[in-house]
């Protein structure tokens, strides 16, 4: 009976991690953890209960976040360490979750085990120092457009949904009674008329007007962009890209994160490099930068965006929500820092405002890579009355699972607040969608490309 359970806990997380991104079978999702459910629900041993929990945990998790252990911005163990301790890290929640099943009584299971999955497994998951929403179930149904319009109700609807289907399919199974068929059923159909009353109404809203805007796709990889044997080399990509954009009448040009190897906001001759050029075509120009400060005495270093105006100013934008372990050392900073393992670890400040850009008559956000995953910063940007939304990202060192990932994120950030989003990573995947999910441009990965589109701008 042991031994069972913990095979089928095995196959839950694998077909969990089969739902996501870049493999994308978002069907398998509403049955996955149909398999752990079974042992989970008649298990009387609490001991037993947390090995299915850490097992199909364990099991999806590593095979999700394989790109961090690919990671080539920093040494191999470092890569590793930090791969095993993230799986092990957010296995603790499907543990917490595992045991809440173990304990609630069976008359209220259905509805009380989705939402112990939401507020265990997502959303205290998504709290503090180590917060990580990139697992939400929702990316799940990406490809489902119909479906994932219920992100834009809250943003763990969707998650609340398929672990209610699991159940329901588990407890069809084991009773047979039809009335779980018909729940099914009904749930179901009520989902795709929203969805498709949804997609309809933001399809049939009339744009106040259009921007023309150029994504720039490098593809200059972050040991090319920081040699400086190649410094020179890279400043023509760069200006070819621009010059192209330009020619094709961008209004607004964006390039992805770190994009030029320079301290942009200190360094006047860089930054009059590109300058020179906007001020002649009246366009704007946002791009990743490295940035530092000196502030009372003390040295700071983000990961900023800066957005060049074409009359000479500028303005950045500093990363708000920091990869731990990467761009920054929570907590045992110093202690850690003295492993060698660790020695190549970020130690980038985070932002503190959620900012919005003026650009002609609109308003605009950038967030930088991570920041998309976090519901919250989007919202608030809308809030602040951001029109669109620019992510700037480099996917570059983690191989390609990851950039699939991402780009479903940036969908699902447009669906939930209804805004057009246009993403540029450095290697891919950049695109534009607009606020009904539709996707009217895609890049391929490892493709140096300039794309212009006239994109809607809504009320």
């Amino acid at each position: 009976m042991k031994s069972k359970g913990i095979f089928f806990a095995f196959l839950s997380g694998i077909l969990l991690a089969l739902s996501y991104p870049p493999i994308s079978l978002g069907f398998f999702a509403w049955f996955a953890l149909v398999p752990l459910f079974y042992y989970l629900f008649q298990s009387k041993d609490l001991k037993h209960t947390i090995i299915l929990g850490f097992i199909s945990s364990i099991t999806s998790n590593l095979i999700i976040l394989n790109w961090i252990a690919i990671n080539s911005g920093t040494s191999v163990s470092t890569a590793i360490i930090t791969y095993f301790s993230a799986s092990l890290y957010l296995t603790i929640f499907w543990i917490f979750f595992s045991i809440g099943v173990h304990f609630t009584p069976k008359r209220i299971k259905l509805f009380f085990v989705p939402l112990l999955w939401v507020f265990v497994v997502e959303i205290l998951r998504n709290f503090g120092s180590l917060a990580f929403p990139w697992l939400d179930l929702s990316i799940t149904q990406s490809n489902y457009n119909r479906i994932i319009q219920l992100i834009s109700i809250e943003s763990h609807t969707i998650s609340f949904i398929i672990i209610l289907f699991n159940i329901l399919i588990h407890e069809y199974l084991v009773s047979r009674k039809s009335k779980f068929i018909l729940y099914f059923s009904t749930t179901l159909l009520v989902i795709m008329l929203i969805g498709n009353f949804q997609i309809n109404y933001y399809n049939r809203i009339q744009p106040k007007t259009f921007l023309s805007i150029s994504i720039g796709q490098t593809v200059i990889f972050p040991d090319e962009k920081w040699d400086r044997e190649l410094r020179q080399k890279n400043f023509q990509i760069m200006e070819s890209l621009l010059l192209e954009s330009l020619e094709e009448k961008a209004e607004i040009i964006v390039w992805p994160e770190v994009s030029v190897p320079s301290y942009l906001a200190t360094n006047i001759n860089d930054r009059l490099f590109f300058q020179e050029r906007l001020m002649e075509n009246d366009s704007f120009l946002i791009l990743g930068i490295p940035e530092r400060k000196f502030i009372d005495g003390q040295h700071f270093s983000y990961n900023s965006v800066m957005v060049m105006y074409p009359n000479g100013d500028f303005s950045t934008y500093q990363k708000l929500f920091l990869v731990p372990f990467a761009e920054y050392v929570p907590f045992f900073k110093s202690w850690l820092t003295k492993i060698n393992q660790f020695d190549d670890m970020g130690s980038f400040t985070p932002g503190s405002e959620y900012k919005v850009f003026p650009i002609k008559d609109y308003k605009i956000a950038t967030l930088i890579c991570y920041d998309s995953s976090n519901p919250k910063i989007v919202k608030t940007m809308v809030q602040n009355g951001a029109d669109i939304l620019f992510i700037v990202t480099n996917d570059s060192y983690v191989g390609e699972f990851m950039p699939y990932q991402h780009f479903e994120l940036a969908k699902l950030r447009a669906i939930e607040q209804r805004i057009p989003v246009v993403q540029s990573a450095n290697n891919g995947i950049s695109g534009i969608i607009l606020p009904s999910g539709k996707v009217i441009y895609r890049s391929n990965l490892n493709e140096r490309v300039v794309h212009t589109e006239k994109i809607p701008i809504y009320e």
